[in-house]
């Protein structure tokens, strides 16, 4: 289902209802019905997967823009052998740690604070919908291969420009012209304020400390941000997830006007889709019975954390 079918569909829906003011969010709704249902459920299609090269003396290192809180696993290669990292509560790990100076088996990862400071700030970035090239009279070597944000910013008659808080990854940068996204801008027309690793940036911490400088190091699997549904033709990453998310809008619809039982109602309907998709994907797990779960070579979690001690 494209955005312009599940424009259609949320039109239908709202007239039934007979609540003229759907209309005016519904765009807004429908991304934010996506969005909540990649946060609330499994999306298989929303997996990303990116290298990331270990620093020597250096454990926080920078999670990708569009990184949605979940992760599938955490690889760490030294050059002697490739293991997948534990995931261990930062405050624990710490208090490990906190005397050995010296221990320098990286094993367990944690997120922590997010970077804090923009790398920079370019200003007069011009995007154009559904196009991977911004111009940029201020672009510089440095941006290469970092993420970029762009602050929203009025039209020429003071009408609001929004380009969304989605990143975009820089993959090639033309000194004073403008860059290459990853991926085609969407949203709006215009001249924005581009940032490019955001502060607001998260970050994962490891333990122990890696001693050299490794290429690709790190490899990490995660769950990402769905894109911005914006034109007629863009559809959800997972496509037949479109009419659980027009049920999801309304019922962000009914909580808008504060009418909990019919929100009840329609998420109940999302979830229902959701739940039905769910029990397709879910039919090769009978086909597996003797899958081992969880490390084979070592116990995970707290008590792996003294017993490398």
């Amino acid at each position: 289902m494209n955005f312009y079918e599940m424009r259609l569909e949320f039109d239908r829906i709202h007239r039934s209802i007979g609540d003229a003011s759907f209309e005016a969010y519904r765009d807004v709704w429908l991304n934010a019905a996506w969005e909540k249902i990649s946060e609330m459920f499994v999306v298989p299609p929303l997996k990303r997967q990116v290298s990331i090269s270990s620093v020597a003396d250096q454990n926080k290192y920078l999670l990708p823009y569009d990184f949605n809180g979940a992760e599938v696993y955490l690889w760490y290669d030294d050059g002697t052998g490739r293991k997948r990292l534990d995931p261990v509560e930062e405050e624990v790990a710490a208090l490990c740690f906190e005397d050995d100076d010296e221990y320098n088996d990286v094993r367990f990862y944690d997120y922590t604070e997010p970077i804090g400071s923009d790398l920079a700030e370019r200003a007069e970035c011009g995007l154009t919908n559904n196009s991977a090239t911004v111009t940029c009279t201020t672009a510089a070597t440095a941006d290469d291969g970092h993420w970029i944000r762009f602050d929203p910013n009025l039209d020429d008659v003071d009408n609001p420009l929004n380009p969304g808080d989605y990143g975009y990854r820089i993959t090639a940068v033309e000194v004073g012209v403008g860059y290459t996204l990853d991926r085609a801008y969407r949203g709006p027309d215009g001249t924005y304020t581009g940032r490019v690793r955001p502060s607001e940036q998260q970050q994962l911490v490891v333990y122990g400390t890696p001693q050299e400088a490794v290429t690709d190091a790190f490899t990490l699997k995660y769950y990402a941000r769905p894109r911005r549904l914006y034109n007629n033709a863009d559809v959800p990453e997972f496509p037949a997830m479109g009419l659980a998310c027009v049920f999801m809008a309304i019922s962000i619809g009914y909580d808008y006007l504060q009418d909990d039982a019919g929100a009840k109602v329609w998420f109940g309907r999302a979830a229902s889709k959701i739940t039905n998709l769910k029990n397709r994907m879910k039919a090769k797990d009978r086909l597996v019975t003797d899958l081992t779960v969880g490390s084979t070579t070592r116990r995970t979690g707290l008590p792996s954390v003294r017993s490398y001690k």
